[in-house]
Protein backbone atom coordinates (compact mmCIF):
# COMPACT_ATOMS: atom_id res chain seq x y z
CA UNK A 1 0.00 0.00 0.00
CA UNK A 2 2.97 2.66 1.06
CA UNK A 3 4.80 1.52 -2.57
CA UNK A 4 1.20 2.75 -4.37
CA UNK A 5 0.88 5.97 -2.33
CA UNK A 6 4.36 6.63 -2.75
CA UNK A 7 4.28 6.10 -6.93
CA UNK A 8 1.24 8.05 -7.04
CA UNK A 9 2.83 11.01 -5.10
CA UNK A 10 5.65 10.89 -7.49
CA UNK A 11 3.52 10.98 -10.33
CA UNK A 12 1.70 13.76 -8.46
CA UNK A 13 5.19 15.88 -7.42
CA UNK A 14 6.27 15.13 -11.76
CA UNK A 15 2.85 16.64 -12.71
CA UNK A 16 3.17 19.66 -10.12
CA UNK A 17 6.73 20.13 -11.79
CA UNK A 18 5.21 20.63 -15.41
CA UNK A 19 2.54 22.86 -14.19
CA UNK A 20 5.40 25.33 -13.13
CA UNK A 21 7.79 24.96 -16.20
CA UNK A 22 4.68 25.71 -17.90
CA UNK A 23 3.60 28.69 -15.79
CA UNK A 24 6.98 29.93 -15.74
CA UNK A 25 7.40 30.22 -19.57
CA UNK A 26 3.85 31.21 -20.17
CA UNK A 27 5.41 34.53 -17.66
CA UNK A 28 8.68 34.20 -19.57
CA UNK A 29 7.01 34.44 -22.82
CA UNK A 30 4.22 37.04 -22.17
CA UNK A 31 7.57 39.39 -20.88
CA UNK A 32 9.27 38.69 -23.92
CA UNK A 33 6.51 39.73 -26.23
CA UNK A 34 5.23 42.49 -24.51
CA UNK A 35 9.32 43.66 -25.16
CA UNK A 36 9.69 43.06 -28.77
CA UNK A 37 6.42 44.20 -29.79
CA UNK A 38 6.58 47.62 -28.36
CA UNK A 39 10.15 47.02 -29.83
CA UNK A 40 8.99 46.37 -32.95
CA UNK A 41 6.12 48.85 -33.02
CA UNK A 42 8.76 51.58 -32.74
CA UNK A 43 10.97 50.75 -35.26
CA UNK A 44 8.04 50.22 -37.22
CA UNK A 45 6.64 53.37 -36.92
CA UNK A 46 10.01 54.87 -37.76
CA UNK A 47 10.97 52.71 -40.52
CA UNK A 48 7.65 53.18 -42.28
CA UNK A 49 6.30 56.37 -41.16
CA UNK A 50 6.87 59.19 -43.28
CA UNK A 51 8.16 56.80 -46.27
CA UNK A 52 7.14 56.29 -49.80
CA UNK A 53 4.74 53.37 -50.79
CA UNK A 54 7.56 51.79 -52.65
CA UNK A 55 9.94 50.94 -49.24
CA UNK A 56 6.43 50.63 -47.17
CA UNK A 57 5.54 47.51 -49.74
CA UNK A 58 9.15 46.00 -49.56
CA UNK A 59 9.31 45.66 -45.35
CA UNK A 60 5.49 43.99 -45.89
CA UNK A 61 6.44 41.69 -48.31
CA UNK A 62 9.41 41.05 -45.96
CA UNK A 63 7.24 40.69 -42.94
CA UNK A 64 4.51 37.93 -44.55
CA UNK A 65 7.64 35.92 -45.44
CA UNK A 66 9.53 36.04 -42.02
CA UNK A 67 6.22 35.36 -40.82
CA UNK A 68 5.48 32.40 -43.03
CA UNK A 69 9.21 30.80 -42.71
CA UNK A 70 9.05 30.72 -38.61
CA UNK A 71 5.24 29.04 -39.15
CA UNK A 72 7.26 26.68 -41.18
CA UNK A 73 9.47 25.91 -38.66
CA UNK A 74 7.75 25.61 -35.79
CA UNK A 75 5.08 23.24 -37.43
CA UNK A 76 8.57 21.10 -38.63
CA UNK A 77 9.74 21.02 -34.73
CA UNK A 78 6.17 20.20 -33.88
CA UNK A 79 5.73 17.52 -36.40
CA UNK A 80 8.94 15.87 -35.99
CA UNK A 81 9.76 13.20 -33.71
CA UNK A 82 13.36 11.49 -32.17
CA UNK A 83 12.76 8.66 -33.88
CA UNK A 84 12.78 10.68 -37.38
CA UNK A 85 15.55 12.16 -37.21
CA UNK A 86 17.42 9.35 -39.66
CA UNK A 87 19.56 11.77 -41.63
CA UNK A 88 20.73 13.08 -38.10
CA UNK A 89 23.83 10.83 -38.10
CA UNK A 90 25.54 12.60 -40.92
CA UNK A 91 25.61 15.75 -39.32
CA UNK A 92 28.07 17.09 -36.11
CA UNK A 93 27.37 16.53 -32.24
CA UNK A 94 26.78 20.44 -32.24
CA UNK A 95 23.89 20.43 -34.96
CA UNK A 96 22.35 17.10 -33.87
CA UNK A 97 22.58 18.61 -30.25
CA UNK A 98 20.33 21.93 -31.43
CA UNK A 99 18.24 19.54 -33.98
CA UNK A 100 17.15 17.41 -30.05
CA UNK A 101 16.47 20.48 -28.09
CA UNK A 102 14.30 21.58 -30.77
CA UNK A 103 12.37 18.91 -30.60
CA UNK A 104 12.56 18.49 -26.93
CA UNK A 105 11.30 21.82 -26.54
CA UNK A 106 8.28 21.45 -29.37
CA UNK A 107 5.66 23.39 -27.67
CA UNK A 108 7.94 26.46 -26.71
CA UNK A 109 9.94 26.60 -29.86
CA UNK A 110 6.15 26.27 -31.86
CA UNK A 111 4.97 29.04 -29.27
CA UNK A 112 8.02 31.41 -29.85
CA UNK A 113 8.00 30.98 -33.82
CA UNK A 114 4.23 30.94 -34.82
CA UNK A 115 2.98 33.17 -32.07
CA UNK A 116 5.42 35.30 -30.70
CA UNK A 117 7.48 36.31 -34.28
CA UNK A 118 3.95 36.16 -35.92
CA UNK A 119 2.56 38.47 -33.86
CA UNK A 120 5.36 40.82 -33.94
CA UNK A 121 5.18 40.46 -38.02
CA UNK A 122 1.78 41.45 -37.63
CA UNK A 123 1.94 44.35 -35.95
CA UNK A 124 4.87 45.71 -38.69
CA UNK A 125 2.75 44.17 -41.26
CA UNK A 126 -0.21 46.46 -40.20
CA UNK A 127 2.52 49.82 -39.89
CA UNK A 128 3.58 48.85 -43.48
CA UNK A 129 0.04 48.49 -44.36
CA UNK A 130 -1.09 52.07 -43.00
CA UNK A 131 1.63 53.34 -44.43
CA UNK A 132 0.53 52.40 -47.84
CA UNK A 133 -2.97 53.46 -47.15
CA UNK A 134 -1.88 57.02 -46.36
CA UNK A 135 0.26 57.00 -49.56
CA UNK A 136 -2.65 56.08 -51.88
CA UNK A 137 -5.03 58.20 -50.18
CA UNK A 138 -2.67 61.24 -50.83
CA UNK A 139 -1.76 59.69 -54.50
CA UNK A 140 -5.32 59.31 -55.67
CA UNK A 141 -6.85 61.82 -53.27
CA UNK A 142 -9.42 59.36 -51.86
CA UNK A 143 -10.96 58.50 -48.62
CA UNK A 144 -8.40 56.29 -46.24
CA UNK A 145 -11.62 54.06 -45.43
CA UNK A 146 -11.83 51.98 -48.70
CA UNK A 147 -7.97 51.39 -49.31
CA UNK A 148 -7.64 50.46 -45.40
CA UNK A 149 -9.91 47.80 -45.81
CA UNK A 150 -8.91 46.43 -49.04
CA UNK A 151 -4.87 46.32 -47.86
CA UNK A 152 -6.02 44.83 -44.52
CA UNK A 153 -7.92 42.10 -46.47
CA UNK A 154 -4.97 41.23 -48.50
CA UNK A 155 -2.02 40.96 -45.92
CA UNK A 156 -4.92 38.91 -43.97
CA UNK A 157 -5.08 36.53 -46.96
CA UNK A 158 -1.69 36.49 -48.50
CA UNK A 159 -0.64 35.57 -44.75
CA UNK A 160 -3.26 32.89 -44.02
CA UNK A 161 -2.92 31.29 -47.52
CA UNK A 162 1.33 31.48 -47.46
CA UNK A 163 1.06 29.52 -43.98
CA UNK A 164 -1.99 27.48 -45.02
CA UNK A 165 0.31 25.84 -48.33
CA UNK A 166 3.10 25.58 -46.53
CA UNK A 167 2.00 23.59 -43.19
CA UNK A 168 1.88 20.59 -45.42
CA UNK A 169 5.24 21.30 -46.52
CA UNK A 170 6.58 21.38 -43.08
CA UNK A 171 4.59 18.22 -42.28
CA UNK A 172 5.82 16.61 -45.03
CA UNK A 173 9.60 17.69 -44.75
CA UNK A 174 10.04 18.26 -40.82
CA UNK A 175 13.25 16.25 -40.94
CA UNK A 176 14.87 18.02 -43.65
CA UNK A 177 13.49 21.53 -41.90
CA UNK A 178 14.46 20.68 -38.31
CA UNK A 179 18.03 19.64 -39.71
CA UNK A 180 18.80 22.54 -41.29
CA UNK A 181 17.43 25.07 -38.92
CA UNK A 182 19.69 23.04 -36.50
CA UNK A 183 22.93 24.01 -39.00
CA UNK A 184 21.89 27.55 -39.45
CA UNK A 185 21.41 28.01 -35.19
CA UNK A 186 24.64 26.14 -34.83
CA UNK A 187 26.53 28.31 -36.72
CA UNK A 188 25.11 31.56 -34.47
CA UNK A 189 25.75 30.22 -31.86
CA UNK A 190 29.45 29.16 -32.66
CA UNK A 191 30.22 32.82 -34.56
CA UNK A 192 28.22 33.97 -31.16
CA UNK A 193 30.44 31.87 -28.72
CA UNK A 194 34.06 33.07 -30.78
CA UNK A 195 33.39 36.97 -30.30
CA UNK A 196 32.79 36.42 -26.78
Amino acid sequence: MAKITGFYKKKKDKKERRADRSADWAVKIVVLTFMLSLISSVLSQVAVGGSDILIATMLLIFMIITSIIFDVIGVSVTSCTLCALSDAHKESDGVKNVALALIANAEKVNNFCADVIGDICGVMSGACGASIVAAISQTFGLDAFLPSILVSAVIASVTVGGKALCKRIAVRNSESIVLFTSRRLYSLIKTFKRKH
